[in-house]
């Protein structure tokens, strides 16, 4: 029974992690500012949409993590990384750093939890 209880912690504590950390609708809310600072294409904003996308793709490995590891430890790793990716974002989007694309981009993969 103990086992079972378990497993259900594991689905709540990972559907948890991915609405506290976006949703899958953000990413067009705040893109066009995004272009604008960043002076970047279309095409390079599709390519940050990608990234985007497949951070919250990855969403499945906190459920995996929530198997060998305490759930406070998944939720804090999981809170960590989604203020750092969103964090950097909204630093560049209010003009508070200048970072390259690349860098952008990599924020964005980095919402893999």
């Amino acid at each position: 029974m103990a086992g079972q209880s378990r497993k259900w912690m594991i689905l709540v504590a990972t559907i948890w992690i991915q609405a506290f950390t976006g949703t899958n609708f953000d990413f067009s809310a705040y893109s066009s500012e995004l272009k604008s600072v960043l002076g970047i294409s279309q095409v390079q904003l599709n390519y940050l949409a990608v990234a985007s996308d497949l951070g919250k793709v990855f969403g499945w490995s906190s459920g995996l993590a929530l198997m060998y590891f305490p759930i406070w430890t998944v939720l804090f790793a999981a809170a960590f990384m989604g203020f750092v990716g969103y964090g950097v974002q909204w630093l560049v989007i209010t003009s508070f750093i200048s970072l390259p694309y690349i860098m952008v981009t990599t924020s964005l993969f980095f919402l893999l939890f």
